[in-house]
């Protein structure tokens, strides 16, 4: 039975191919087109999903979409226009773009079908919490979804046993914590829907001067409910106004939104810092309410929100859930998992035995093809006897180190596979980085690698972190050791390494530690600020040497800058 999910269309299309109940290949759309955050009908995605089951699309027996078009204008359209005296120039235009938009994308989902392939809309949270459980080692646990917003839904709640997924509560557009986050990363001058991350580094930077205001703005109750005080916000009404997300009341409170290039000045890292206070307090109302509901151990989650890493720390050691599990493509294009599986549990009606312990689902490059394409553009390249000594002693030696190997990581963290690597115990290394290498915000924090059984000896609580989705504590006795993956508040968002997942990787680490002393690198991903992590290596060439990287670790060969 081969099952094909097809994650996001709006933003971060991806596709994954799910056969006889494991899944064999996962990939973002913009990793083969280019294109950050590429969104449509993700063609390239499939066609690889395809190409390495070896199967056409007539040998496709189902595919699964992450969302219903029906329900999603069932919902949206009357509320849009209960908005219409308030705003009648965009409820209109919106209710125009919708109903096109969901007709387009329910059409171009049929042209993916093969001569005996039947398609399914899904639906959208359960599609991500689906995504979490069903890949998970718990045979029950609760479940949930935060997000911007599905056909309506913009919190999901649940529980998991076996194959089966139920709801127990949900909340509503407007009254979305993505939403929340989504404008404040917007009124600080960042990306909306790309650039969270970079408000939840910053928040480290500031003290949560506003937060009784942000307390007002989100309203989280003593039961584990919270809502929206809309009065703050516009988006929901007459959003691309001049004001942004927000409303004036907003911005006579808290000044102007930054424009992007402006310096960052305390007052938005006061901001960035209250924000995120107040997402992890919504964030731990829930869970805690969901515990009790419940009275299980185990917690799934899946949503944009997800991917909010200190949030998923503070989840972790200070709610009753003993374990967490979140997939490492949490946003919209790991609903392309969720789907698949769904609808092989539904279809086959056999139980669960996938677990998810490996991101790396995308495409690769055989030493060959390496080689050839090395060759043809006339570089100079070693092939060492170790790889990993070799890798591990530039690393040492202060150089930083493109790291391509094996198949592409699936998600939005570089996992082992596309990497960029150097040594965590240089102070200087972070700013090298920054300034050099990904042309990004100095602010922006570095994760470390770590050997999964030594992880405990350097932050505090941490065993099993595998896809770089939970902040710990560094230990304070080993923060002067480690300075460039120690964030500005102590703490480090950390990626576990097993040796029976990435045995290169891991042994690579060993050799490092041997040189010193640490048993762990730097790794931040392959790319630039605004582009996404490589693919191809020639995608990787380009990168090393658009860069400041030193060396280029590729399949079993190193090109070393000279």
């Amino acid at each position: 039975m081969n099952i094909l999910g097809i994650g996001g269309y709006s933003h971060d299309s991806a596709a994954a191919l799910v056969c006889d109940g494991v899944l064999v290949a996962a990939v973002e759309e913009e990793r083969l087109t280019r294109v950050k955050h590429q969104g449509g009908v993700p063609h390239r995605a499939v066609q690889y999903c395809l190409d390495v089951a070896g199967i056409t699309r007539d040998g496709v027996d189902h595919i699964g979409c992450y969302m219903r078009p029906g329900l999603r204008i069932a919902k949206r359209l009357p509320y849009r226009a209960t908005q219409f005296l308030r705003s009648p120039k965009y409820s209109v235009g919106y209710m125009a773009y919708e109903i096109a938009h969901n007709a387009q994308y329910a059409v171009s989902m049929r042209a993916l079908r093969g001569a005996k392939t039947q398609l399914h809309f899904m639906e959208h949270h359960p599609a991500h919490v689906a995504s979490s459980f069903l890949v998970s080692p718990f045979d029950e646990a609760a479940l949930l979804s935060i997000d911007y917003i599905g056909e309506w839904n913009v919190t999901w709640a649940g529980v998991g046993r076996g194959t089966r997924i139920e709801r127990r509560f949900s909340e509503n557009y407007p009254h979305s914590l993505g939403v929340f986050y989504t404008a404040i990363t917007d009124y600080l001058g960042f990306l909306r829907a790309s650039d969270e991350y970079k408000v939840m580094g910053l928040a480290s930077y500031g003290d949560p001067e506003y937060l009784d205001e942000f307390r007002r703005m989100v309203r989280v109750t003593n039961d584990g409910q919270y809502s929206l005080d809309l009065s703050w916000f516009c988006c929901h009404y007459l959003p691309g106004s001049r004001f942004g997300y927000f409303s004036k009341k907003f911005l006579d409170r808290f000044g102007p939104r930054r424009v992007k290039g402006q310096p960052i000045e305390k007052r938005h890292e006061n901001i960035a810092a209250s924000a995120q206070r107040v997402l992890e307090e919504a964030g731990l109302a829930l869970a805690n309410r969901l515990h009790k509901e419940t009275g299980l151990k185990n917690l799934c989650m899946a949503g944009g929100v997800a991917l909010n890493c200190s949030m998923n720390g503070r989840l972790l050691r200070e709610t009753p859930f003993e374990n967490i599990f979140i997939q490492p493509a949490a946003g919209d294009d790991g609903i392309a998992v969720g789907a698949a599986f769904q609808l092989h549990h539904t279809v086959t009606g056999k139980p669960r035995w996938f677990v998810m312990r490996d991101a790396r689902l995308g495409p690769e490059y055989s030493n060959d093809a390496i080689r050839e394409f090395l060759d043809r553009a006339k570089l100079s390249y070693e092939t060492p006897l170790s790889l990993e000594e070799r890798a591990a002693e530039l690393i040492a030696d202060g150089k930083i180190v493109g790291w391509y190997q094996g198949r592409m990581e699936f998600g939005p963290r570089a996992l082992g596979a596309r990497s960029i690597l150097a040594d965590p115990t240089r102070p200087e290394m972070k700013d090298l980085l920054n300034k050099y290498v990904k042309h990004r915000e100095e602010f922006r924090p570095f994760a470390p690698s770590v050997l999964a059984e030594r992880a405990h000896e350097y932050f505090t609580g941490c065993h099993n972190s595998p896809f770089m989705l939970f902040v710990y504590p560094v230990e304070p006795a080993m923060r002067e050791k480690i300075p460039a993956v120690t964030h500005i508040d102590g703490t480090a968002r950390v990626q576990t390494v097993s040796r029976d997942v990435n045995p290169r990787y891991y042994t690579m680490i060993e050799a490092f530690e041997r040189r010193r002393g640490v048993p762990m690198v730097i790794n931040t991903s392959f790319n630039v600020m605004g582009e996404p992590i490589v693919n191809t290596p020639a995608d990787a060439v380009r990168c090393f040497f658009s860069t400041g990287m030193d060396a280029l670790v590729i399949g079993d060969y190193v090109v070393v800058k000279r």
